[in-house]
């Protein structure tokens, strides 16, 4: 089952990730939006090499694996394409957007607080300790989703072109800690299938959602 799960998200992340190169490659193209294809890129290989690890061993190994750089790769990505230059010109760093700041902090709080849950409970270990970093990524990328996603839009719809995108990027966050809570608990198996299905779902739309936001920048 494992082995099925992890195969269909490479598949998944795959498409996406070919899809984004066709379309966004093959000319000149903003540098945000290739960034979030590499995410998916990302998140395709690291999924390819759990799959290989599961074939090859019967399972995931405990601890930190290479796998795991798929997950932190792609929510650095994801953090590093809204960083910097793009949340700069929705947040001139006054205190009108200080409200959105504070609120855009929920996000990473609950994020880190299903790392903490599972710390707690689980003990630190070997495991624990390389979830917290990628944990600490997801965070981080979804402080400026969230964000991006409430903030109050500039004259020209910058963010609201983007807001479903946003939206997706922080269900995604969202699935990738839960897919780590129920792996570290015995929690039923239709739990883990539920959960990678829809992760499955999001890595396929992610690039035609965002390319649909893009083109309303040119419009």
């Amino acid at each position: 089952m494992y082995l099925y799960l992890s195969l269909a998200l490479t598949v998944s992340a795959g498409i996406g990730f070919g899809y984004g190169l066709y379309r966004f490659f093959r000319d000149e193209s903003a540098l945000y939006v290739r960034m979030i294809v590499f995410a998916v890129g990302c998140a395709m290989l690291g999924r390819l090499f759990e799959t290989l690890l599961i074939l090859v061993n019967g399972g995931l190994t405990n601890g930190f694996h290479v796998g795991m750089l798929g997950i932190i790769g792609s929510f650095m990505f994801l953090f590093s394409a809204n960083f910097g230059q793009m949340d700069s010109i929705v947040d001139d760093g006054s205190k009108k957007f200080l409200k959105t700041r504070l609120i855009s902090f929920a996000a990473p709080l609950v994020i880190m607080a299903i790392w903490v849950v599972i710390a707690v409970t689980r003990g630190v270990n070997e495991t624990t300790i390389p979830l917290g970093v990628e944990a600490l990524l997801v965070a981080l990328a979804s402080y400026f989703h969230l964000k991006h996603l409430i903030i109050e839009d500039v004259s020209f719809g910058l963010i609201k072109a983007i807001r479903n995108y946003n939206l997706l990027s922080l269900v995604y966050a969202v699935l990738c800690m839960t897919e780590m809570l129920v792996k570290s608990f015995n929690i039923p198996v239709f739990a883990t299938v539920i959960v990678n299905i829809l992760q499955c779902v999001v890595l396929l739309i992610f690039v035609p959602v965002l390319e649909r936001g893009v083109k309303k920048w040119t419009t």
